[in-house]
């Protein structure tokens, strides 16, 4: 592949960089469009508006409708992804204790993992301790050795069945679902992730608060396309080349695979890079994280809503602190966040992700509701 003023890119080197195009696209579109799980569900808690958490679930239905159609053609294949979504240990405690922690820090730091990157290329200082939380949290995780067996997986593992002792080989609604009736998994996959997407959709349209602003129908369609996307880049044709690439190489590259956008992992990945410079190397959710941010500076300087914000108070600075370190905790125990596993792991019909994604939006519930000062602050985007 060859790039004006970069020259000729290696399979890995032009995979990256595909990425980081669309990355940016993916920035600019969800600051643009305030597209924000978390914004939704307070938007329905403050007023009942129910615009931008449809937007949400449009994209998750756009999603599940795109990877159902990759899927049945071949074009890609969900079975092995980075993270395991489909795995056949079915992790409930992770998921459930993981996605509730996760929805509980996000409303502390005012936002999750996407929405923190997003309000730091608009200006917005404070996200740097959520983010620097968040990260920290995941470093403690993935690369304190020891750490993260003992004190979660010595609970979570033996409680978690592995789904493969009774039959089923993954753990997604196809497989479960098909094996149960009778049905073969590829068939089952199709059916109900049709059926499924298009409910969702239908339920979507029916919200006068969705229809009635522009954005919500463009960001909610944009985000689903984009995660579908990133699956398709890393795990079609070019994905393919870049992973024999690896294979084939004396120093393999780390992080390859099938995968879309997870934010939590790759803040980690960030922050042990920089506190490590030999262990220097590029991944593809680093790089599309960073790609994420750079589209959000872009727009906010071209719409001039690029303004800098910084903390009221040390006690608004600690809030941000510790639910940063409960979002970065709750991402890696529940193997994803509001994209990762609210998008991305659904739109391969994992059981789990739906699992995470309830315990995700209940905890944020909670923790909306054990703060004033949330409402209080909180607004809701005005229709076009």
């Amino acid at each position: 592949m060859t790039v004006p003023f970069l020259g000729e890119l290696g399979e890995i080197e032009a995979l990256f960089f595909v990425i980081f195009l669309v990355s940016i696209v993916f920035g600019i579109v969800a600051r643009k469009t305030d597209f924000c799980p978390l914004g939704g569900i307070a938007d329905v808690v403050h007023s009942g508006n129910t615009g931008r958490l449809s937007m949400y679930f449009f994209a998750i239905a756009t999603a599940v409708l795109g990877v159902t159609i990759f899927e049945a053609l071949e074009i890609i294949s969900a079975d092995s992804t980075r993270p395991p979504y489909r795995m056949s240990q079915f992790r409930w405690p992770a998921y459930l204790v993981g996605g509730a922690f996760f929805g509980i820090g996000m409303t502390l730091c005012r936002g999750c993992g996407m929405k923190s990157i997003l309000n730091l290329g608009g200006g917005n200082l404070k996200t740097i301790v959520a983010i620097l939380g968040m990260g920290g949290a995941a470093v403690l995780m993935l690369y304190v050795e020891g750490f993260f067996n003992d004190y979660f997986l010595s609970w979570v593992l033996p409680a978690s069945p592995n789904l493969d002792d009774y039959g089923f080989e993954m753990q997604d609604l196809g497989t479960i679902i098909g094996g149960f009736i009778g049905v073969e998994t590829s068939a089952m996959r199709i059916i109900i992730g049709l059926v499924l997407s298009l409910s969702i959709m239908g339920l979507v349209f029916k919200s006068k608060d969705f229809v009635a602003r522009r954005d919500n129908w463009i960001g909610g369609f944009m985000i689903g396309a984009l995660i579908v996307s990133a699956f398709y880049i890393s795990g079609g044709p070019l994905g393919e080349l870049a992973n024999e690439a690896s294979d084939f190489s004396d120093s393999p590259q780390y992080g390859m695979g099938t995968q879309s956008y997870t934010f939590i992992r790759p803040m980690g990945d960030l922050l042990y890079i920089a506190s490590n410079p030999e262990w220097y190397i590029l991944t593809f959710g680093l790089v599309a994280f960073l790609g994420v941010g750079t589209g959000s500076v872009l727009i906010s300087v071209l719409t001039r809503r690029f303004k800098i914000v910084w903390f009221n108070s040390i006690g608004e600075a600690l809030r941000y602190a510790v639910g940063g370190v409960m979002v970065g905790i709750g991402g890696i125990l529940g193997m994803g966040c509001t994209l990762g596993q609210g998008i991305a792991g659904t739109s391969t019909l994992s059981l789990g992700s739906f699992l995470d994604l309830f315990a995700l939006m209940l905890g944020a519930y909670i923790g909306i509701r054990m703060q004033k000062q949330f409402m209080h602050d909180h607004e809701v985007p005005s229709a076009d």
